[in-house]
């Protein structure tokens, strides 16, 4: 990964843009929906331009940039589509210290802007690298058509109820309570027209009413090295395991499917104490732990898991021949 993507406050923000053409242009349109100071240099700006300036939406300077404007810049833009002039700009940011992104130039930017899917708050960015562009246009098109435009209005309900949510339990149910107001709750006030800070209120009450849960243990077998292969309850109890102990042999790229959050713990076998009371220890702290096993799960440790009286599910994995057989069919 040469560029690690990451979200900038622009609250505060001063961007700097070199450019009013239609390069300039592009590029305005997706940094006008921040709150950044933008001021943009152009000799000879666009009509378009000059009307934003004019609407205050930002600041145009009708003089070149030049290395004194880059004082307390966060980030510069260079739009002239003159390379010349794009990389005198470049230049003069990093002498200054301050990220610049020459504008279709991946050699010469120290950033990129990726293709964003905008149902602000929730902004999904794509990039490629430059590698292929056309492929995260593709990706951005799919996604924007998967992506309900009432997400936003279920995201911003969620961030203006985030301080009422905190008087759950930090963790799993906290984390439930989200699952189920965007995946269940949120979507269903929001087809029956119902107000969505009621609506919140109501699950909100309901989660506290609840009695503390216990953790549950889920088994599953990969099958093979392949995460594409995994059946989707698997991957599904991958993101929402607080633990997860595995085989030394599962595949790193498996790994990799579960939760920044949870822990992971190798195991050496034969473990001790045995596997079942690991694994019974983990769920009686309230955690759903998960058990990704190289070979399938034997019926010994089912039956000791299932003596333990905790929540138990046992995923079936498809084994590696059958699995690779039928990804090359399809």
């Amino acid at each position: 990964m040469r560029h690690f993507p990451i979200f900038v406050n622009m609250t505060e923000a001063r961007i700097l843009l070199s450019g009013g053409g239609e390069t300039a242009l592009a590029k305005l349109r997706l940094l006008l929906k921040t709150p950044a100071a933008i001021t943009v240099h152009a000799p000879d700006a666009l009509p378009q331009l000059r009307a934003l300036a004019r609407d205050r939406r930002l600041t145009l300077v009708q003089v070149p940039l030049t290395a004194d404007d880059l004082i307390g810049a966060t980030l510069v833009y260079a739009a002239d589509a003159d390379p010349a002039r794009d990389a005198a700009t470049a230049a003069m940011a990093r002498q200054a210290g301050v990220l610049c992104n020459v504008v279709d130039d991946l050699e010469a930017s120290d950033f990129i802007t990726p293709a964003m899917v905008d149902r602000a708050p929730l902004t999904v960015a794509i990039g490629t690298e430059g590698a292929a562009p056309m492929l995260a246009r593709a990706v951005k098109r799919d996604l924007e058509e998967r992506l309900p435009t009432g997400l936003a209005d279920l995201a911003r309900a969620a961030q203006a109820f985030r301080t009422r949510a905190e008087a759950l339990p930090e963790g799993k149910p906290r984390r439930a309570f989200w699952s189920e107001w965007f995946g269940a709750t949120g979507p269903a006030a929001q087809a029956q027209g119902r107000d969505l800070d009621r609506a919140l209120e109501t699950q909100l009450a309901q989660a506290m009413g609840k009695a503390a849960s216990s953790g549950r243990i889920t088994l599953t077998f990969t099958g093979s090295d392949d995460p594409e292969l995994l059946t989707l309850k698997a991957r599904k109890a991958l993101d929402q395991a607080d633990v997860i102990l595995h085989d030394p042999e599962i595949a790193p790229g498996i790994l990799e499917l579960g939760r920044r959050e949870a822990r992971l713990v190798a195991l050496s076998h034969p473990t001790v104490p045995p596997l079942h009371q690991i694994l019974a220890l983990e769920a009686d702290n309230g955690a759903h732990v998960l058990y990704l096993a190289a070979e399938p799960v034997s019926k010994h440790l089912v039956m000791a898991c299932r003596r333990s009286g905790l929540p138990l599910d046992l995923i079936p994995g498809i084994p590696a021949p059958h699995a690779a057989q039928w990804k090359e069919t399809a």
